[in-house]
């Protein structure tokens, strides 16, 4: 099978999956609501791979014009760009990926900037003083709903040993979905 043709190629599975809340049990409109009860300050929470950063994703398409920035590990630290968002964000919904990441020594500056914003939504692995929006944990049940809706057509092939495959990626669905993608290439998965 040609890289193209893979139902499991990372860009499709952005476009076609995005973030539906109704898979955790919630609606958009239940989310904003219990965001603007929080003060529009919270944390969406849970392990590696548990669709966090495609929630924050879907939320900032919501939003007229938020700041968006992107922590990981290889991207801890405030960069220039950064700084201008920040220095221009006064007023604006500020969606913070990956927030856990951040340098220590870069927080100081970012949280005495985040008061003036309207509103924040970061992503962390624990709440740790943020007023917790929702937690958000995969399942093997929510890996198989989400194959169905990726590929009807090859979801067959995985459903046998789907909790097997699930286990093996410690419930990182974006693993999980690695991992099909090799098997349909015919690359070797450990």
């Amino acid at each position: 099978m040609r890289a193209g043709e893979n139902p499991f190629a990372p860009g499709r599975l952005e476009r076609l999956l995005g973030y539906d809340p109704a898979l955790a049990g919630t609606t958009w409109e239940a989310l904003e609501s219990r965001w603007h009860d929080l003060g529009r300050r919270a944390a969406v929470t849970g392990h590696r791979g548990a669709g966090k950063s495609a929630l924050l994703r879907a939320w900032a398409q919501r939003c007229d014009s938020p700041v968006v920035l992107h922590f990981n590990e290889q991207r801890r630290r405030l960069d220039e760009a950064d700084r201008q968002q920040i220095a221009t964000g006064a007023g604006r919904v500020w969606i913070i990926d990956g927030a856990d990441y951040l340098a220590l020594r870069d927080r100081p500056a970012l949280h005495r900037a985040a008061k003036a914003a309207a509103g924040i939504l970061v992503s962390r692995y624990r709440a740790r003083g943020w007023p917790e929006l929702l937690r958000l944990k995969s399942t093997p049940q929510l890996a198989g709903a989400l194959l169905e809706r990726i590929s009807a057509s090859h979801a067959g092939q995985f459903r046998f040993d789907l909790d097997a495959r699930f286990r093996r990626c410690d419930g990182n669905l974006r693993e999980f979905w690695l991992a099909c993608y090799d098997d349909l290439a015919g690359r070797k998965v450990l």
